[in-house]
């Protein structure tokens, strides 16, 4: 099978997980490395057998011949690089926000459709196998009408383990859009239809928001409650409650092993897939069909479905007054 040729900006903690993924995917080559340091550059390159380091994004777009490009760098500068990839006919999978606002979505969106290349968010959580198997039963309808939906990403990183930026407004951060979007994704898989009625709260740590909590209440009684928090530990699992029965996704539900189906009787089914290396394995191989299919999005998470979460986030925190750089300034 014909490989397909990766680049990835970045090389962070997340661009680490990535590509100890690729590793998983025989077909997946890494071509090319972008990074602000040449040292990190070349220590990243050389852990995972890749030759070609560059200090200039643009000059890497020029001289490799790549097929999709991985964006790992900090949230506010996703725009800037998805742009002229999508110009040049570079497919792009960008890491979760894929921008700040949805002047730019809209505009990275159409830049997308008009050059007809494949384009994605980052939201691998979407194609492990065991969020594929829960999805497979709620469409089934083995757990009945879905009623709720309980997610909550909230974690309290050690010091030294923390990455400042992901607490500042500088970098169109804060809990809601780097942790919550997990917990909103999660939702909009049961829900795809708008909630009638928002309700929010949050801690503000003097620029963005250090946790918050949700409730999105939609017709017929059915409500999710999401949250996500970088200065508190809860339950990792999501629950999805219906008339017949209830799902159990984790250990971790943003990067599961285990889905279980539990009935209201107490009969348990349970499936189980262990994995090796980061799971980015999964997303990976679902881009690569995509490629190979021609598609210009992953049927597992939608443009719409991005669309929806980042109008929903953007909303929220305009009305705790959280503004970002890019929103007061507008669409450069």
């Amino acid at each position: 099978m014909k490989q397909i040729k990766w680049a990835i900006a970045g090389t962070g903690y997340i661009a680490n997980e990535f590509a100890k993924g690729m590793q998983e995917v025989e077909d997946a080559v890494l071509v090319a490395v972008s990074s602000r340091s040449i040292t990190s550059g070349k220590e990243f390159a050389q852990k995972y057998d890749c030759n070609r380091v560059y200090t200039d994004f643009q000059e890497m777009l020029e001289k490799e011949n790549i097929d999709v490009l991985y964006i790992a760098v900090p949230n506010d500068c996703h725009y800037s690089y998805i742009m002229p990839a999508l110009d040049r006919g570079i497919s792009v999978l960008s890491e979760k926000p894929m921008v700040d606002n949805r002047l730019q979505l809209d505009a990275v969106l159409k830049k997308a459709g008009e050059k007809h290349v494949f384009l994605m968010e980052g939201m691998w959580t979407r194609c492990f196998p065991a969020v594929l198997e829960a999805r497979s039963w709620i469409e089934k309808g083995r757990i009945g009408k879905p009623l709720s939906v309980h997610a909550s990403f909230n974690i309290k990183p050690d010091v030294n383990d923390w990455q400042p930026w992901k607490g500042g407004l500088q970098h169109a951060a804060g809990a809601l859009r780097d942790v919550g979007i997990y917990a909103l994704a999660m939702v909009y898989m049961v829900f795809p239809e708008e909630p009638i009625n928002v309700y929010s709260t949050m801690k503000f740590n003097g620029e963005v928001d250090e946790s918050f909590h949700m409730l999105l209440e939609y017709e017929d009684g059915k409500a999710a409650f999401a949250g996500g928090a970088f200065n508190q530990v809860s339950n990792p699992e999501a629950e999805i409650i219906g008339e017949e029965g209830r799902i159990i996704i984790g250990s971790e539900f943003w990067h599961p092993t285990m889905a279980a189906l539990i009935m209201n009787d107490g009969t348990t089914e349970k499936y189980m897939e262990n994995y090796p290396a980061t799971g980015f394995q999964f997303e990976i191989r679902q881009v690569q069909e995509c490629l190979r299919k021609r598609e210009t999005q992953c049927p597992y998470f939608t443009w719409e479905e991005s669309v929806k979460i980042a109008d929903l986030i953007e909303n929220t925190r305009k009305n705790w007054g959280i503004f970002y750089r890019a929103d007061m300034e507008g669409e450069k």
